[in-house]
């Protein structure tokens, strides 16, 4: 099996990758963290408070490996997503979560959305450790999940490339919070998604307008590194005489 570092590696030099993959782990005992890895904040003056979201964004930057706790988070969406409950009552977080230019217009819905992403149980972790990939390994800083920040194009080679023997598809996710949906949910089904994020977690992980969030359970991930040579790059479509119907105006009884 490629380590870590090599799929890393791998995924940069093929697919010309702007910024490095990340993996993150799930803790479900302290004891299972490898000493001499810090915690989050460990050198910050005062006490040092973030976002899943942003601490994804901060290894994406190059961070890392760390290790963060609840008490290290200011957004109960994050601590949902990574399995240590809610830092609020859902009624109280509802305040500032529903209504016109808010994230739902109704409860109903909030609730909907956070049942849709397979949410893990209160407590189900204690830590997670979130690292570069490359600074990652196969023994205990195996990571759970690995996540790829990408264009379009790299990534539909990505998906491409991990479908390219099993004939296997891949399904997108939208509509909630980034870090519930690339989370839990890709724990819970174990195959890989993307997904086109949220404002919140798009701009905790710089996640610009014209990239997109892949996904990937760590032990699937080889088969798509593997197949990125393999896939078909260039359309032959230009070898054939093809149609193209032509623009033409609007029509004012076509606009009655």
């Amino acid at each position: 099996m490629k380590s870590p570092k090599e799929l890393s590696d791998a995924l940069v030099a093929i697919e010309g990758l702007e910024r490095k993959p990340i993996g993150i782990k799930f803790i479900r005992s302290m004891d299972e963290i490898p000493k001499g890895i810090k915690k989050f904040g460990e050198g910050a003056e005062g006490v040092a408070k973030s976002m899943l979201c942003a601490m994804w964004g901060d290894a994406f930057a190059g961070a890392g490996p760390f290790y963060t706790v609840k008490s290290d988070h200011i957004c109960g969406g994050g601590t949902i997503a990574a399995g240590f409950g809610s830092t609020m009552p859902i009624e109280q977080a509802a305040k500032f979560m529903i209504g016109e230019n808010l994230v739902y217009g109704t409860m109903e819905g909030l609730k909907r959305a956070m049942e849709s992403t397979l949410p893990f149980k209160d407590g189900e972790f204690v830590a997670q450790i979130i690292s570069p990939l490359e600074k990652m390994d196969l023994q205990a800083l195996r990571p759970d999940l690995v996540f790829i920040i990408c264009k379009p194009y790299q990534g539909q080679h990505i998906l491409r490339a991990y479908g390219f023997d099993s004939g296997e598809i891949v399904h997108g996710i939208g509509g909630t919070s980034t870090c519930e949906m690339v989370s839990s949910y890709v724990m819970h089904t174990g195959k890989p998604t993307f997904t086109l994020g949220d404002l919140g977690g798009n701009t905790g992980m710089n996640i610009k307008d014209d990239e997109v969030l892949i996904a990937f359970p760590f032990p699937l991930l080889e088969i798509a590194v593997n197949n990125l040579t393999r896939i078909c790059r260039n359309s032959t479509m230009y070898k054939h005489n093809l149609y193209h119907e032509t623009p033409s105006p609007v029509s004012s009884t076509a606009s009655m």
